[in-house]
């Protein structure tokens, strides 16, 4: 076998692990290649860490060291990919317009939104692909308010200097102590007038707290009357499953 069959053979064998883990059966009919090449590529892939076996004797996945080079490549698009199927869920569970943020130093950067499409009343200026600063959205409060006291005291320090004025310091002190014991933040017009909005942070791959998950919509429409407990609960708990998806690969 050359050395470029043997790659594309390889790549071929990547394509059809992409859709999930499978046997070397499975594997060889997809690829349509004999399972003794099939098997060759693996153990080839596998030392690499390129595909990983998922438990003795089972089937195969893609391993640790292609999706960190997919991650290196486009951190956003992997991260859209494992977080859309939460927001997607959020949306249609509330009828509200659901996304997240992730932290860009002292920014919040939009990554992706979705919106329900049963009420178009919900729907909002798609902000995907802007940029804030954390004290000026609720998931940059959400954010903001898991990182030390210091550590805030120096983002304001920045931030005052960067926007050319100072920021009320203790408005977002006290934005931040209304954050509940759930890291869950309510803001009732607070930060956009008009719109109502619940969030909440998540922990990235490597433990800290890089982004937020959140659900918004017309203050005149969202959340119903007397479903804002449930709302923050969907919000808090997802960003719990999602912290816990990241962490665990």
């Amino acid at each position: 076998m050359s050395g470029v069959q043997s790659i594309e053979r390889a790549f071929s064998v990547l394509r059809v692990l992409a859709r999930g883990p499978l046997g070397v059966t499975d594997i060889a009919e997809r690829a349509e290649l004999p399972k003794s090449t099939v098997s060759r590529l693996l153990a080839a892939l596998e030392a690499e860490g390129a595909v990983e076996q998922v438990e003795v004797g089972g089937g195969y996945a893609i391993g640790p060291a292609l999706a960190m080079l997919g991650a290196s490549a486009n951190p956003s698009a992997g991260l859209r990919s494992v977080i859309r199927p939460f927001i997607e869920e959020l949306a249609m569970l509330t009828g509200g317009s659901a996304g997240f943020t992730i932290r860009e130093g002292d920014s919040a950067y939009w990554v992706d939104n979705v919106d329900d499409d049963g009420d178009a009343l919900v729907l909002l200026a798609d902000q995907t692909g802007q940029s804030f600063p954390l004290h000026s959205i609720p998931s940059g409060i959400a954010m903001l308010s898991k990182m030390s006291t210091q550590a805030v005291e120096e983002y304001v320090a920045r931030a005052s200097a960067a926007n050319g004025e100072p920021i009320d310091v203790e408005l977002l002190r006290r934005r931040i102590g209304r954050v509940g014991s759930d890291g869950v933040v309510v803001s009732r017009e607070d930060l956009d007038a008009g719109v109502n909005a619940v969030a909440a942070a998540f922990r990235g791959p490597n433990g800290e707290w890089e982004g937020a998950l959140y659900l918004q919509g017309p203050s005149f429409r969202f959340p119903d009357d007397g479903d804002e407990h449930r709302v923050a609960k969907l919000v808090s708990e997802a960003a719990m499953q999602l912290s816990e998806r990241l962490a665990n690969g």
